[in-house]
């Protein structure tokens, strides 16, 4: 029987919930980011995009391509409740579903008995019915073809891709829309004359080993259609982290160490919620000089709560940072999940 793997994916997901709450933003150019000159946007609505507004786009620049865009503070944990009373509706629906982020989900619909279209269609009705917020979903063979499907018709669309036809829809995207191909690969592959997907297939696997390592066999598998679930995605290398950008260059330790408790509670809250603990902790910032440092620290003892989540990464930061350089930006870490039950915590004395 042939797979039929499913991609759920949230349309401008933080937008989205701010605009269920609040109606009156539907329809106007949005951000959900900081609106402070350092500021850093996080998604955007569509209407946004239309002026060439993106992820990852500063403040300054934004509002230059968008003068009257409309900025509103992230709420993580709103966002994170709302996808999680979504993903639990359509796990109604899609028994197999494993949650991939706090936007996209995957589901093995293989052995569903119910037509592919009238599947789509349930599972768009109840998120918009009950959340007020449209998905985009997509259907492969493989979940590498799921998650391109995505892609096709956002927001608030469909699209399945064949088996048979998987090499062909692979051809009409650009190599930077290809899972495990970045910016350095790209660049990488631009000096060997590999431009296109057509080129890259063409070079073979050999070419590409040589090229890029281990890492291309899984790109030359991938340009065929063909796609293996990567060691990477099994628990032991999962990772919770969370990060805030300064509104101003901090030297201060005790505000440093602030920004740093708040985010080691929201990671533990995440943690708690998974049903995981944390062999290792990493902590990561950025100075004025936009100098970065990171670093990790592995644990004899799994952790989970908030005090030894910060106590740890408090203690990294001590040992290589003596708090001379102002710092614009300080990230948490936690690695190496395990999973745990309810006892776990309660034998810890949360």
């Amino acid at each position: 029987m042939k797979h039929r793997i499913m991609c759920i994916d949230m349309d401008a997901f933080y937008v989205s919930c701010e605009q269920a709450f609040k109606p009156y933003l539907k329809k106007k150019p949005l951000a959900v980011g900081g609106a402070y000159e350092r500021g850093v946007v996080c998604t955007c609505s569509y209407e946004a995009r239309k002026y060439g507004v993106s992820s990852g786009m500063s403040s300054i620049a934004v509002k230059n391509l968008c003068p009257d865009i409309i900025f509103l503070p992230v709420d993580i944990n709103k966002y994170e409740k709302i996808s999680s009373n979504i993903f639990n509706l359509i796990s109604k629906i899609v028994p197999k579903i494993t949650i991939s982020s706090i936007d996209e989900a995957y589901a093995d619909i293989t052995n569903i008995n119910m037509e592919t279209e009238l599947l789509i269609k349930k599972i768009k009705y109840v998120t918009k019915k009950y959340f007020d917020i449209t998905c985009t979903i997509g259907i492969g063979p493989n979940k590498l073809m799921a998650k391109m499907a995505t892609s096709v018709n956002k927001p608030d669309g469909c699209y399945i891709v064949d088996e048979n036809s998987a090499v062909s829809f692979i051809d009409s995207f650009p190599l930077s829309k290809v899972w495990g191909i970045g910016a350095s690969t790209e660049a990488k592959l631009a000096e060997y004359g590999i431009f296109t997907v057509q080129e890259l297939r063409l070079a073979g696997k050999e070419k590409l080993e040589i090229y890029l390592g281990n890492h291309g066999q899984k790109i030359y598998n991938a340009v065929q259609g063909i796609y293996e679930e990567d060691t990477e995605t099994k628990l032991e290398n999962k990772s919770i982290s969370k990060a805030t950008t300064f509104p101003y260059d901090i030297s201060s330790k005790q505000e440093i160490y602030d920004y740093m408790k708040s985010l080691s509670e929201k990671i533990s809250e995440k943690l708690i919620y998974k049903k995981y603990a944390a062999k290792v902790i990493t902590i990561n910032w950025k100075t004025f000089r936009f100098e970065s440092k990171s670093l990790r620290k592995t644990l004899y003892i799994p952790i989970f709560s908030g005090d030894d989540i910060f106590n740890y990464a408090k203690s990294l930061f001590d040992e290589h940072n003596a708090g001379i350089v102002p710092l614009r930006l300080v990230g948490v870490g936690v690695a190496g999940l395990i999973e745990v039950d309810e006892k776990y915590y309660n034998k810890q004395q949360y």
